[in-house]
């Protein structure tokens, strides 16, 4: 029945495909980079910072020799952190086992740090050809509702037959369309809540269509419930500037920001925490100026309320801080730039 699958999505893969800067192109490197990016993103935030990284960073030597906090500030509003640290950890290990070169063995490619079973698969069908089936979200909805697959997708029994469904419908002489066709029509057909039954090319054999409840597949997983959490975050200026450390705690480590300090509650001892912060983090002297607006932020399964205090500093900086503008935190992750857009109104006041 699955075969089915094939010349279908070859059909339609040919006229309806999107017109995406990665596409046609073998560059094992640029396919990696646009699949790790377009994990958990969507494809149109992805564009842009895809163009940037191969006008920066254009093999995996250039983004072995750049700095971690440099990679991740031009990653920064892309979010996933884990996935720019990886990414640069991948290209350092491609560079120092591999010479520099993008392996073509599947089991090695799957060695390097952040890729799996998926981008493995990916890379390997689309840049060399291989042929190897490509599982990802909207590969899994796909099948389940084709074969209306009872289950979690992505464990046991239900995981064992998308697998075998998806080996099986694989168009072995191109396999590289057909896994972005599957994935393509996930993204922009089979969709999770308002699948486009009549436009599918698969919906003539399609089982969930057939029960007239086509989002009953797949299986709804149990999400993680959502933590709520209370953060201050200083907002340091030094004359016209702002202090930026690297971080290294819960939230957003490794990336240059605003020092933060989780609370027991909203705004409860914010001051207090962030002083003990500024001790940790070898600061003395830092004279409170005011609060700014709270606001809030999300990050995975955390809804966060930020508390911006503004603190003025007057003394040598530290060894290992840097210095941004008021304006210039355009490169930072999006709650650090938060936190300065909602005290810029007294950061321009205690700078003047």
């Amino acid at each position: 029945m699955v075969r089915k699958v094939t010349a279908a999505l070859a059909d339609w893969f040919q006229s309806e495909q999107q017109s995406l800067p990665w596409r046609g192109i073998e560059d094992p490197y640029a396919i990696w980079l646009s699949e790790v990016m377009l994990q958990q993103t969507r494809v149109t935030t992805v564009i842009p910072y895809w163009h940037r990284f191969l006008e920066k960073y254009p093999d995996p030597k250039s983004l072995a020799r750049a700095p971690l906090e440099q990679v991740l500030e031009l990653w920064a509003g892309l979010g996933y952190y884990s996935r720019g640290r990886n990414l640069h950890a991948a290209a350092c290990q491609i560079v120092n086992d591999h010479d520099g070169i993008f392996p073509r063995d599947p089991e090695l490619i799957g060695k390097l740090p952040g890729i799996g079973e998926y981008t493995t698969a990916a890379i390997c069908s689309i840049a060399y050809g291989q042929p190897l089936a490509v599982i990802d979200g909207n590969v899994e909805r796909v099948l389940s509702r084709y074969l209306k697959i009872v289950g979690n997708p992505k464990s046991g029994t239900a995981r064992k037959r998308i697998q075998q469904a998806a080996d099986d419908a694989l168009d072995q002489e191109n396999p590289g369309d057909h896994n972005q066709a599957l994935m393509d029509l996930g993204r922009s057909i089979c969709t999770p809540r308002g699948p486009d039954c009549q436009r599918c090319p698969l919906a003539s054999g399609c089982g969930a269509r057939a029960s007239g409840e086509p989002t009953r597949w797949p299986t709804r997983r149990q999400k993680r419930t959502t933590e709520q959490q209370w953060w201050a975050s200083a907002v340091v200026v030094c004359g016209e500037r702002v202090l930026v450390w690297i971080g290294d705690g819960e939230l957003l480590a490794g990336h240059r920001g605003t020092p933060l300090a989780r609370l027991s509650g909203s705004g409860l001892d914010a001051d207090k925490m962030i002083g003990k912060e500024f001790k940790r983090l070898g600061l003395d002297g830092a004279e409170l100026i005011g609060h700014a607006d709270r606001f809030k932020h999300a990050i995975t399964y955390r809804k966060l309320d930020i508390h911006p205090l503004v603190y003025r500093y007057q003394g040598e900086i530290p060894a290992g801080i840097e210095t941004i503008p008021i304006d210039g935190g355009d490169r930072l992750p999006a709650l650090h730039r938060k936190s300065i857009a909602a005290a810029r109104e007294l950061l321009l006041e205690v700078s003047r």
